[in-house]
């Protein structure tokens, strides 16, 4: 089936190899160890695709990384080279989608036949009116696989083959919920296949770096090149080598963990979302529709309340939403949800009175621990507000690398203690699972979730509140403690500062 003048191509491969490319599914997946030449092997499937001038077809090769595409499209080129197809040199362009402000670099190479081997940004709109097979090339680090196999699946109508290749980036990632869905049976039409290092390396994988290297090999040198790659994976070898993934991954916040500390009676979350032309209403309409949302919406389930409550303020306004995460102190160690309000499209006017709304209420009570304010950006004049009305009591934040260092990590040993809880909302837990480890810091990164009913998006925004309401939690106090001067210095002060 891929004879060619100079002989059969499958010679050159390792038996995995060869599985992979005489699987002719029409929808086929492999999870795998690091650097086993998967995507170098499939390369040539694209150029017998692509060469025939009979029956050929295109090939589109996604990847979350520029450099990955460029590199398939180069093994592609000397692919074809080897098996003497004539085909371009590399071809780099600017493709501009519907949006004039936005583009894509491709990588592509034209043959004799007029197909070509493109590869593509790990982008839903990089698939629009393309026909022909897609490569998924490092699935489980996509922004958004599930919409990208979406895309792909469409080129399969007019016969079009789709091929998924990873390593496993955590359990609760979408690549990993393919695996297993297909091998639980319930992705019948997924072809799959597994190949972890030990198996490459028994396979030839070392006889081949060997061979490529001019080393000498030897079962020793084997031996201790296997016992070497463990040691430079120690912090991952399960997942980077032995195909087998982490509980949460890069992920911080693993799903096993979200679902054991989920709270056993329902936290209400209630949601406001402003009209476009709210913001032009009278002043007293809207003040009278934000006194409205709080008596009828949160002043009830706090009214219940108590214990001390704490909470935290991620502010948005246009593209993400505002959220307040409020918890009850349930003891001296422990923090209970207790209500989440999810604000969308809401003027800083209104969303100021909401939270005097709230904190006057709560002081009234004698119920208010204490709140923090994201003070970056727009929630700046906010959080100084609020700061200036509830001296202690409201602290403005800057969400920095060692604020998220020192937050996060408490949140998380809240949660593994079962000395925090967080709503049974899929949205919610959702912001959570975005949280990944950078650097050795748990981050909330610049992801993109869409909100509820593809309503606006969502950018971790429960999950920031949730660290907000723990940073209050910890560092807030509604009657801070005097600070006493010495009598000369308050003598000192009186004397420079008169109107004091």
């Amino acid at each position: 089936m891929m004879a060619t003048a100079s002989g059969d191509p499958l010679e050159l491969f390792l038996p995995y190899q060869k599985e992979w490319l005489e699987d002719r599914s029409g929808l086929k997946v492999i999870e795998k160890s690091r650097r086993c030449g998967i995507s170098w092997t499939d390369a040539i499937d694209s150029v017998l695709d692509a060469a025939p001038t009979h029956g050929w077809s295109n090939t589109y090769y996604m990847s979350f990384n520029k450099d990955n595409c460029r590199q398939y499209i180069e093994d592609a080129g000397e692919w074809a080279r080897k098996l003497g197809y004539a085909a371009s040199d590399i071809i780099e362009e600017e493709a501009l989608l519907d949006d004039p402000d936005k583009s894509i670099t491709t990588y592509r190479i034209v043959f004799a036949s007029g197909a070509e081997i493109t590869g593509l940004p790990g982008v839903p709109r990089s698939l629009r009116s393309k026909q022909g097979n897609v490569v998924i090339d490092e699935a489980a680090f996509f922004d958004d696989l599930e919409s990208v196999l979406q895309a792909a699946k469409a080129l399969t109508i007019w016969g079009g083959r789709i091929r998924v290749i990873s390593t496993h980036n955590g359990e609760d990632n979408p690549f990993c919920r393919l695996v297993k869905d297909i091998r639980a049976g319930k992705e019948t039409e997924w072809s799959l296949h597994r190949i972890t290092f030990r198996e490459s390396v028994s396979q030839g994988l070392y006889r081949r770096i060997c061979l490529t290297q001019k080393k000498e090999w030897s079962a020793e040198a084997e031996q201790e090149f296997v016992r070497r790659m463990y040691r430079i994976y120690r912090d991952n070898p399960d997942e980077e080598l032995d195909v087998v993934p982490r509980a949460s991954g890069s992920r911080y916040f693993g799903r096993g963990l979200l679902d054991l500390c989920t709270e056993d009676c329902e936290v209400p979350i209630r949601r406001l979302e402003c009209s476009d032309d709210f913001l032009h209403r009278s002043e007293r309409r809207k003040a009278r529709e934000i006194e409205r949302f709080f008596n009828q919406d949160i002043r009830p389930p706090l009214g219940i309340l108590e214990g001390k409550v704490y909470f935290g303020a991620d502010i948005g306004r246009y593209g993400d939403l505002s959220l307040f995460w409020f918890c009850e102190e349930v003891s001296r160690t422990s923090l209970a949800a207790r209500l989440v309000v999810e604000v969308r499209n809401c003027p800083f006017g209104c969303q100021e009175q909401l939270s005097i709304l709230v904190t006057d209420y709560l002081k009234a009570l004698g119920t208010f621990g204490g709140g923090c304010y994201d003070k970056r950006g727009i929630g700046m004049q906010l959080a100084e507000t609020m700061e200036l009305r509830h001296p202690g009591a409201i602290v403005g934040v800057q969400e920095t690398g060692a604020w998220y260092a020192e937050f996060i990590p408490a949140t998380k040993s809240l949660m593994e203690s079962g000395d925090f809880t967080v709503p049974d909302d899929d949205v919610i837990k959702a912001d959570f699972a975005i949280v990944t480890l950078k650097n050795g810091i748990p981050t909330i990164p610049a992801v993109k979730l869409a909100d509820r009913g593809m309503k606006g998006s969502r950018h971790g925004d429960a999950a920031a509140a949730a660290f907000l309401a723990v940073c209050a939690w910890k560092s807030c106090a509604v009657d801070p403690p005097p600070v006493f001067m010495a009598a000369e210095k308050l003598a000192e002060a009186e004397r420079r500062f008169p109107w004091l």
